[in-house]
């Protein structure tokens, strides 16, 4: 193994620069030996699960698991691998708060569609980038969970919230007509 400390060049030893040798680092060391380690361990898994049983006692071997382990074991590291990807879109759609939670309300810096002076969330502006906006998650979803098309959920959605207006407008004109009415 060479050395990691920095040795002295003949142009150093003439008043040059000193520039450090390259080494081998441990890391470096440790990545092989685990390397050829798994290897190893592969090529006797293999000779193990592929050699009649007969043909390894005959070489003396008489102290192994039973063959059922050669599909065991890949079949559970398989299921395993299945079962934590399904884990953890799980608990993605756990952590996501629900869509008429506060967290989803509209920030003081999220822009709509109209305040950027866009038609539609998903028209183009032409051949330029268009500006960014925060889509509402109610469209996202009509989008991915209904099977609309973008234009059709984006149509669908403007209509109930003009209608959700009116209703607010109604219900506030009827609060300041019933506060200006004596008992």
């Amino acid at each position: 193994m060479r050395s990691m400390h920095a040795t002295a060049s003949p142009s150093a030893a003439a008043g040059g620069s000193s520039t450090p040798s390259p080494g081998v680092s441990s890391v470096e060391v440790y990545g092989f030996v685990g390397w050829i380690t798994s290897s190893v361990a592969y090529v006797l898994f293999l000779l193990w699960a592929f050699t009649p049983e007969r043909v390894l006692e005959a070489h003396g071997v008489t102290y192994y698991p039973s063959k059922w382990w050669a599909l065991a074991i890949p079949a559970w590291a398989s299921v395993t691998v299945v079962f934590a990807f399904w884990l953890y879109e799980s608990l993605c759609m756990i952590s996501a708060p629900p869509l008429g939670s506060p967290t989803m309300l509209r920030g003081r810096l999220s822009k709509s569609k109209e305040d950027s002076g866009l038609a539609s969330y998903f028209g183009g502006v032409g051949r330029g980038i268009p500006p960014l906006v925060d889509v509402p998650p109610e469209l996202v979803s009509m989008v991915l969970h209904s099977g609309l098309a973008p234009r059709e959920a984006e149509q669908l959605f403007d209509e109930r919230q003009r209608r959700r207006g009116a209703a607010r407008v109604r219900a506030d004109a009827v609060e300041s007509w019933e506060g200006a009415v004596p008992d």
